[in-house]
């Protein structure tokens, strides 16, 4: 009987370890509980009454447990709700070694779930959507024109990815609209 307690509590502790990062927000929160913490948002795009602004930080220190050196995050924020977050692989020209590393790949699959990258992982270049009960995540491992690997993640839920969405899709139309006026 005591060794059916112990390896239970050993089996749920292991499952908590493993748990995703919690990124100090949630979702639609306000941007003002992380700014005096990582600095004021950068403004990026506004269209009609909507602003879409962000927040950098270190992955390390938001999520110490969680084996992301070189990692960043952009927290998104529409209308100064928290609507986005992004993992992104801080490669750099000199250092490709980084992509090799598989940094935040390993950090998707501990955290939501396997997918195949072949024989050779370090290759893969794709993504992969997963789709939780409150979480939309989207993981993409591709190469920019210069040939370096871009690794990074996407997550949301559904209500801010659908007005992200809305947002990004009416910019754009607005940028279409004026570019073919001239």
């Amino acid at each position: 009987m005591k060794k059916i307690i112990l390896i239970s509590f050993i089996f749920l502790f292991s499952i908590h370890a493993n748990a995703a990062c919690k990124f100090d927000l949630d979702f639609g929160e306000d941007i003002s509980k992380i700014q005096d913490k990582y600095g004021q948002a950068m403004p990026l795009e506004n269209f009609g009454e909507d602003e879409l602004s962000m927040v950098i930080a270190v992955a390390d220190e938001v999520c110490p447990n969680h084996r992301l050196k070189d990692v960043a995050i952009e927290y998104r924020f529409l209308n100064d709700k928290l609507a986005a977050v992004n993992l992104i692989s801080l490669n750099t020209e000199s250092d490709t070694k980084k992509s090799e590393k598989l940094t935040i790949m390993k950090y998707v699959k501990r955290n939501y779930g396997d997918f195949d990258t072949g024989q050779t992982p370090t290759s893969y270049l794709g993504y992969e959507v997963f789709e939780k009960t409150k979480q939309f995540i989207v993981y993409q491992r591709t190469l920019d024109d210069l040939g370096f690997i871009e690794e990074q993640m996407y997550l949301s839920n559904k209500k801010y990815d659908e007005l992200l969405g809305i947002f990004y899709n009416q910019l754009e139309e607005e940028m279409a609209k004026s570019e073919s006026q001239n």
